[in-house]
C-alpha cells in the first residue's frame, strides 16, 4: 500500500483560502502538477482539470474544492474599522469571541480580530436560525489596513500545521486535504498504466453554494458516462467516526448518491482489504453537510464519494468557538489507497461484483412448493 509523507498536505493546509479567493491554493494545485510533468487546465471560473488517460472509455472524475468557510471585507465602517461578509458557514460564536482573524492581500497578512455587528444583517440569511453556524451575514473586523483597495479576503488566524499522535491539526482540511489527496494520486498514476481514466478537478466556491461544481456540470464538458467522486472531509457522525478509516460515502444532506459509482469504490476496498484483513474504511450516509457529488447529480451524472471524518468542521468546536480542524492520518493515508487502487483496477461490471447473490444456489430449490 501507498503512504504518503504527508508533506503536500502540510504544505497545502497551510495556505489561506477562502471562497473567490482561492487564487494562492489554486497557484500551488498548478506548481505541483507542473512538478509532476502533468498538463492541466483552467477554465473561464478558475476551475483546474487535469486527466491521466486510461485503456478504456470508463472515467472517474474526483473533484475537491479549493476554498474554505471566511470572510469578505466590503466595505470601511470607521478607523480601522471594516464591514465582512461571511462566506460559508462558521463558528457561531466567532465574532463575540472576538476571535483571531487574518486579511490577506496578495502573499502578505495583517491580523485583527473579529467584532460583532448587531444591525444590517439579512433576514433571508441561509443560517438565520442554525443551531450550528454563525447566524449573521455581516460581521466588523477590526484591523489596520488603511490604504488598500477592498474588498479583501479574510480568514482565522490559527497555529501552523503539525502532527500530534494520529492527527493532522490544521487551520484547513475541509476541503485542502481532498485536493493534497488528488494531488498525491496524479502523482502516483500518472506513469502507471490504468483501465479507468482518471479525470481531477479542483474546483472554487464550493462552500457558498457549490459553484465552481455547478458550473461544470451545467456545462456539460464531462460524459454523462462518467462517474463522479466527492473526495471530502465531513463533520463526524455515529458511524462515521475519525480514526475508523475514511467514508465511502452513500450521500449528502441533500441527497442519496448511485450504486454504480459506489461499488468501483468498494471494490478497491475489496482488493485492498486482501492485501491487508485490518485495512480500515466506513461507509455511512453523510448527512450533516452537502458535497459537489449532489451538484453533478442535479444534472443527471452518476456519482459517489469519500470522505474523511472530520473534528471541528469549519473550525468550530463543539461549543461554537474556533479551534483548527483535525483528520486522523489513518483515515488520510486509507484514502489516498482507495484512490490510487481504482487506477489498478479491472472495469467494474455489475455482474462480476453481484456474482455471489446472482448465482442462485442449488439450495433454494428447497422453496418450491411440491
Amino acid at each position: 500500500m501507498k503512504k504518503s509523507d504527508l508533506s503536500v498536505f502540510l504544505e497545502l493546509s497551510n495556505i489561506p483560502t477562502t471562497s473567490f479567493y482561492e487564487n494562492l491554493v489554486s497557484d500551488f494545485v498548478k506548481s505541483k502538477l507542473k512538478e509532476f510533468n502533468l498538463e492541466y487546465f483552467e477554465d473561464k471560473w478558475g476551475n483546474i482539470e487535469v486527466v491521466l488517460e486510461g485503456e478504456t472509455d470508463n472515467e472517474i472524475v474526483y473533484i475537491s474544492h479549493m476554498d474554505h468557510p471566511g470572510f469578505e471585507i466590503i466595505e470601511k465602517v470607521d478607523n480601522n474599522l471594516y464591514k465582512a461578509k461571511t462566506l460559508g458557514g462558521l463558528p457561531k460564536l466567532c465574532d463575540s469571541k472576538n476571535s483571531k482573524i487574518k486579511v490577506i492581500n496578495g502573499h502578505d497578512t495583517i491580523k485583527g480580530k473579529l467584532i460583532s455587528l448587531d444591525k444590517e444583517n439579512s433576514d433571508q440569511f441561509r443560517f438565520n436560525t442554525s443551531d450550528r453556524w454563525l447566524n449573521k451575514e455581516f460581521v466588523l473586523i477590526q484591523a489596520d489596513i488603511n490604504n488598500l483597495c477592498l474588498p479583501l479576503p479574510v480568514v482565522f488566524d490559527l497555529p501552523n500545521p503539525k502532527i500530534q499522535d494520529n492527527q493532522i491539526i490544521t487551520p484547513v482540511a475541509d476541503d485542502l486535504a481532498g485536493c493534497s489527496l488528488i494531488l498525491e494520486t496524479l502523482n502516483i498514476l500518472r506513469n502507471t498504466k490504468i483501465n479507468y481514466s482518471i479525470r481531477a478537478i479542483f474546483s472554487r466556491a464550493e462552500e457558498v453554494g457549490l459553484l465552481g461544481a455547478r458550473l461544470i456540470a451545467k456545462s456539460n464538458r464531462i460524459s454523462k458516462k462518467s462517474i463522479i467522486v466527492s473526495i471530502e472531509t465531513s463533520s463526524e457522525l455515529p458511524g462515521a467516526v475519525s480514526g475508523s478509516g475514511p467514508i465511502i460515502r452513500t450521500g449528502d444532506r441533500a441527497s442519496t448518491f448511485d450504486n454504480s459509482g459506489e461499488i468501483i469504490l468498494l471494490s478497491s476496498v475489496k482488493e485492498l482489504v486482501k492485501e491487508n484483513s485490518e485495512f480500515k474504511f466506513q461507509r455511512q450516509l453523510m448527512s450533516l453537510g452537502g458535497c459537489e457529488a449532489t451538484a453533478f447529480s442535479a444534472f443527471g451524472y452518476k456519482v459517489t464519494g469519500i470522505s474523511l471524518p472530520l473534528i471541528n468542521w469549519h473550525n468550530a468546536n463543539e461549543e461554537g468557538n474556533v479551534e483548527p480542524e483535525r483528520i486522523s492520518i489513518t483515515d488520510y493515508q486509507n484514502a489516498l489507497n482507495i484512490m490510487t487502487k481504482v487506477g489498478n483496477l479491472d472495469i467494474v461490471e455489475n455482474n462480476d461484483y453481484y456474482k455471489s447473490l446472482i448465482e442462485i444456489p442449488i439450495d433454494s430449490e428447497r422453496l418450491e412448493l411440491s
